[in-house]
């Protein structure tokens, strides 16, 4: 499912007409171009790979939750790989913001900016630009199409986006929407994300720990509503939670849904949560910790009451930065 998702993210990007643009930035249309989130904001930041370090993910894993201690953990093959794909998902929406911080606004208002009309380079048919509103400390934008040789009520937004400052620099809380589904109606075309209904994000960036959520909503139910949390603490720290649903994690006739969340500090070593939403052993909860290397020290069952855990948990980093 994860992989499904991620392979139909939006590559397209917002391609004004640069060359017709020139002049100067203001101290306040920094201001409103600050209101903008940065890759930097969002984007989930990986560990290191180091060598040895090559976990396929738990989808891989032949034997459910048989784990020896010294190798590979698959979970932190999970978190590398659902972190590239959130990544991805960031920059897709990211990349519609880019071209504006390029060049100076066409229209100036007290308290709007807006960017264009242009021609729609890439779309035929179709007028572009960008609009940004600002009341107080919050501001809105819109990336806006209409039909060529349509009036001011022709608008339509295609991309929305939030945000509230706080004190500092990009420090807030704040939001961007993909409308995949009223560009379709709009007849605009939107072929890489045919496969979904709308992309959001939500963010706070005002404390640590940092929250961003990614949410991917299907068109037609083609797969459940997928939702991406990641936080970061102060030290580099991180942290991803996410739902693994339909993995045969336990022999049995019922197929687990899991709720997974993984930590890791900068030097790679890390420890996954996983929990057991439904299935044959619902309500179980598996732990474990890796080194560096990826290595699995430690590791607990809840279910197992025999050999509930192995290894030193004393192995395990200290994320009680990220509790609560």
């Amino acid at each position: 499912m994860k992989e499904h998702v991620m392979r139909h993210l939006p590559v397209a990007c917002l391609c004004l007409a640069l060359a017709a643009c020139g002049g100067d930035f203001s101290n306040d249309d920094l201001e409103f171009l600050n209101a903008l989130p940065r890759r930097e904001d969002l984007a989930a930041k990986l560990p290191q790979k180091g060598q040895g370090r090559a976990g396929g993910g738990l989808a891989t894993r032949t034997s459910g939750l048989v784990v020896r201690l010294g190798e590979t953990s698959e979970l932190m093959g999970d978190t590398e790989e659902t972190g590239r794909a959130f990544n991805a998902g960031v920059d897709a929406l990211l990349s519609l913001l880019e071209d504006i911080r390029s060049l100076p606004p066409t229209t100036r208002e007290p308290d709007r900016r807006v960017w264009g009309p242009f021609r729609a380079q890439n779309h035929a048919g179709f007028d572009v630009r960008f609009v940004m509103t600002r009341e107080v400390m919050r501001f809105d934008y819109q990336l806006e199409y209409r039909k060529t040789g349509g009036g001011d009520a022709a608008w339509w937004a295609f991309l929305s986006g939030t945000f509230e400052a706080d004190a500092g620099i990009r420090k807030g809380v704040g939001s961007l929407h993909l409308d995949v589904e009223r560009s379709e109606r709009e007849g605009l075309p939107a072929t890489d994300v045919t496969v979904l209904r709308r992309l959001d994000i939500h963010y706070q960036t005002k404390a640590l720990p940092t929250r961003v959520e990614l949410t991917f909503t299907p068109k037609d139910g083609a797969f459940p509503v997928s939702r991406y949390t990641y936080r970061e603490a102060q030290g580099g720290l991180g942290e991803m939670h996410f739902l693994m649903p339909g993995q045969d994690l336990v022999p049995g006739g019922l197929l687990e849904d899991l709720g997974l969340t993984t930590r890791w500090a900068p030097d790679g070593r890390g420890m996954a949560v996983l929990d057991v939403l439904s299935g044959d052993i619902r309500g179980a909860r598996y732990t474990e910790c890796w080194n560096a290397q990826g290595r699995v020290t430690f590791t607990a069952r809840s279910w197992d009451f025999f050999n509930p855990t192995e290894g030193e948990r004393a192995t395990c980093p200290d994320f009680s930065a990220l509790d609560g």
